[in-house]
């Protein structure tokens, strides 16, 4: 029976290095600004594309619609965003962020480029550079398997 080495597999190492980030930050937004890892995401997507309905955000911050919904309705019960009704299909409600979470977005894009200094920390603005493209090109190698259907 083969094994697969994963200590050396590159994909490993890619989704160790996400992982890693994600959760640093994570702890970061919970311990500096009382946010969980998907309402500082849900967040920053409303920050950029007002008005979308649960599905269009679950897809933005890939995740699945029904594990968007709880936190969907905490984040409305605290104040945090506001499901308004889509005047083109009464199905759907669209999401909008409340006063109260407006103003945690600059706090939101500074914590995170604070954890930037520090994930690249070692790394030059040319290495960084560099991995752009090659990332870039993983990722559209990775949605084109999704495309498939």
């Amino acid at each position: 029976m083969r094994k697969l080495d994963l200590s050396n597999s590159l994909g490993s190492m890619i989704f160790l290095a996400s992982k890693s980030m994600e959760r640093a930050a994570e702890y970061e937004f919970k311990q500096k600004l009382g946010l969980t890892s998907a309402q500082w995401k849900i967040i920053l997507a409303l920050n950029l594309f007002e008005g979308l309905n649960q599905k269009e955000l679950a897809d933005k911050i890939y995740v699945d619609t029904s594990t968007l919904v709880p936190i969907i309705d905490k984040m409305e019960k605290n104040g945090l965003i506001d499901r308004k009704p889509d005047p083109n299909d009464r199905r759907h409600n669209r999401l909008f962020l409340t006063k109260k979470s407006e103003s945690t977005v600059d706090a939101i894009i500074e914590e995170i480029l604070q954890l930037r200094k520090i994930m690249f920390k070692g790394l030059s603005k040319e290495e960084q550079e560099s991995m752009r493209p090659l990332l870039k090109k993983i990722i559209d190698n990775a949605e084109m398997v999704l495309e498939k259907d």
